[in-house]
């Protein structure tokens, strides 16, 4: 089992990574981290002027929220063309201090990897949590690029049956993902492949997105593997800003006996989204 961990990790240091991004660019990976600055020409900020004080409260406040405990913050802070946008996720099995220690570390490798740029975007290999922030509104919107694209180096085989097995494991991710509520748009499970294989799927989406929109977002990363992501290949993923989507034969990626904590009812006149 330690052969196949170092072996695995070994591939991840070598594969490529590819952006789906309209401006065609490969993402820029330091550490296992895969970043992309200014994607929108958003432009640069001065130090100390008003936004830069104004993202540095908000990226501080959003990661050290301890008040949720379901993964997934977005909140804004400032007005007018000032105001900073902010959205941090966490993979649906991951821990609270565990994401909170991933969206700082991420926040940390942004603002140093992109300085002065208004926008920014940025993952960690394993997918473990997402931080992107922006001079513009970025709540409830569809968003697939950018994006990036990796795939394990070995084949599969019994292509048909591999190929079958993994398009019905994603497409039932998929609907049990897309019908989640506005705390949670996760899902992850097993299925049996050729040669008694077991292919281990999860699909995310940030969950201010309505339920078509995940779902589409999802179906148009699933449409990548045998393109442009991972075709005949027996592990991949999709990453882009709304959703991410991957996959993996006999290496269970994420925790697959974790249960996602039921999120907490609503108080009264709590608003989950910043306008």
């Amino acid at each position: 089992m330690a052969f196949i961990s170092f072996h695995y990790s070994l591939f991840l240091l070598i594969i490529t990574i590819f952006s789906s991004s309209k401006l065609a660019n490969a993402a820029n990976t330091i550490q296992n981290f895969h970043y992309f600055c200014d994607f929108n020409n958003r432009g640069n900020y001065t130090d100390n002027s008003i936004y830069h004080t104004n993202l540095k409260t908000l990226l501080s406040t959003l990661t050290s929220n301890t008040q949720i405990n379901y993964g997934f913050y977005n909140s804004s802070n400032g007005e007018n063309t000032n105001k900073a946008y902010a959205i941090g996720l966490c993979r649906g099995d991951v821990k609270q201090n565990e994401c909170l220690n991933c969206l700082k570390a991420s926040s940390n490798n942004l603002t140093q990897l992109c300085p002065n740029r208004k926008e920014a975007i940025g993952w960690y290999e394993d997918e473990k949590c997402m931080l992107r922030y922006s001079d513009r509104s970025i709540f409830r919107f569809l968003e697939i690029g950018p994006a990036y694209y990796a795939n394990n180096m070995n084949n599969a085989t019994d292509l048909s049956v591999f190929n079958e097995a993994l398009r019905n494991l994603l497409d039932n991710l998929t609907r049990r993902a897309s019908s989640g509520d506005s705390r949670l748009k996760y899902a992850a499970d097993s299925t049996l492949g050729p040669n008694y294989q077991t292919i281990y799927g999860l699909v995310q989406c940030t969950p201010d997105l309505s339920e078509s929109d995940c779902n589409s977002c999802l179906v148009q990363s699933i449409a990548r593997i045998p393109i442009d992501c991972c075709k005949d290949k027996i592990g991949g993923r999709v990453v882009r800003p709304s959703c991410n989507m991957r996959f993996e034969t006999n290496f269970p990626f994420y925790d697959p006996t974790a249960t996602p904590p039921p999120p907490p009812p609503p108080e009264p006149g709590t608003c989950y989204y910043a306008h």
